[in-house]
């Protein structure tokens, strides 16, 4: 199975972690720059206590769409903001049976990458990984927080991504294929999502908000949110999950925050705002459901980007 790998970032090396594992698996790297040098040089590094450190030499690392060929399944592993333009970049790659899987945060990537490819089979997935870019081509992932899952929520069969979940399950990474996919996505994004909103507007990492009740029932007001706006859009979450999710936030570190609170903070021009909590307002709007909670921290932190 020839699988394109497009980012070598945290998540696509955890892919690619788990699927080097099968010998099977023609690994196609899509990268450039000093990335694409380094791994040329000395490997893509994983440094993961769950799948175990290890050197990946793909087959090919390349960001010329002619001199990669098309591919069996591309692992769309960019941040969500780029992934319009990968697709445009690399759309020749596909062919109308390439699975494609986006691994972006929030509930909009499938369709996005359809709209931007037009062909390839377009699953929905997800993916739980905490990890760091130490350096370019040197990935380490931190902690045991580490699962993924795609499928397609019109229950179509599709051999290839069978295939794929079982060479990731057997590679050491926990890997579900499912027509119920749009759940777990949703779960994620309640998640990643509320906890960035109670960060933006009380600008603080997680000590500051556990220390304070009116901010604790904020957080829980962005979950009941998130939790409306699944409603609205055909899923439904398990009951109690705004519940687990306090309970796990009041579990973190202190000092814990999300990655679009770090970039915000640090200016970082090229940021998920829109993609995680912009998406989340204008959904809301569509679908005439009030999520006050959400749109007030999105407000306040566009008027501070300013």
């Amino acid at each position: 199975m020839r699988i394109g790998i497009l980012g070598a970032g945290g998540v696509g090396a955890t892919v690619a972690g788990a699927v080097a594992k099968d010998k099977n698996a023609e690994i196609v790297l899509i990268a450039r720059g000093e990335t694409k040098e380094n791994v040329l040089k000395r490997g893509w590094i994983l440094e993961s206590e769950v799948l175990g450190d290890q050197v990946i030499h793909p087959a090919l690392v390349s960001d010329d769409p002619a001199e990669i060929g098309t591919v069996d399944v591309l692992v769309l592993a960019c941040k969500s903001y780029s992934l319009k333009d990968v697709c445009d970049r690399y759309s020749s790659i596909v062919r109308d049976d390439t699975l494609v899987i986006p691994f972006q945060n929030g509930f909009m990537a499938a369709q996005q990458a359809q709209e931007a490819l037009g062909k390839g089979q377009i699953a929905h997935g997800f993916i739980y990984c905490l990890s760091k870019i130490v350096e370019k081509g040197k990935v380490v992932n931190v902690g045991t927080l580490l699962r993924a899952g795609f499928g397609f929520p019109d229950g179509r069969k599709n051999e290839r991504a069978e295939q794929l979940a079982a060479m990731m399950q057997a590679g050491g990474l926990p890997t579900i294929y499912t027509a119920d996919i749009l759940e777990p996505i949703w779960a994620k994004f309640m998640m990643i999502c509320g906890n960035s909103c109670a960060f933006l507007y009380y600008d603080c990492p997680s000590g500051g908000i556990l220390e304070d009740s009116q901010r604790m029932a904020f957080l829980k007001g962005t979950y009941d949110d998130l939790y409306r706006l699944a409603e609205g859009a055909g899923v439904h979450l398990p009951e109690d999950i705004q519940e687990r999710y306090l309970k796990e936030f009041a579990e973190m570190p202190l000092n814990s925050t999300s990655s679009l609170y770090r970039d915000i903070k640090d200016g970082v021009p090229r940021n998920e705002l829109e993609q995680i909590v912009g998406n989340a307002v204008r959904l809301a709007r569509e679908k005439k459901i009030s999520v006050p909670f959400i749109a007030a921290a999105y407000d306040k932190t566009l008027q501070t980007m300013l």
